[in-house]
């Protein structure tokens, strides 16, 4: 967690890949975050997974919603430390900005 709060007081942007779900189509989830001032703000991003391995190219894949110019969620937390519980999650393995794709392909080993 150190790193990423390192890397958000430095004005960098972080994902994580949250992984896929059952919707209308198979779906999958990632989340960003950045830093506001004194409070870090979240954005949960949804698409359809019509990825495989030689496509994981995940911020083309299409939005679950139909636009990608609002997250499917949006919230701000005072600390990196309440993410976890926000979202009830045991672990988070967070990437720069650009590279959650790269969990995808994990992701992908693991489901298919």
């Amino acid at each position: 967690m150190q790193e990423v709060e390192s890397s958000l007081n430095r004005g960098k942007e972080v994902e994580a890949f949250l992984g896929g779900f059952q919707a209308e189509k198979m779906c999958i989830r990632w989340l960003s975050l950045s830093k506001t001032g004194n409070t870090i703000q979240i954005r949960i991003w949804e698409a359809v997974d019509v990825g495989d391995e030689d496509y994981l190219d995940i911020y083309s894949f299409p939005p679950r919603s139909g636009e990608w110019d609002f997250p499917a969620q949006e919230f701000t937390i005072a600390s990196i430390h309440e993410l976890r519980d926000r979202l009830e999650v045991e672990s988070l393995s967070f990437v720069n900005k650009g590279i959650v794709q790269d969990e995808y392909k994990d992701y992908l080993e693991h489901v298919v």
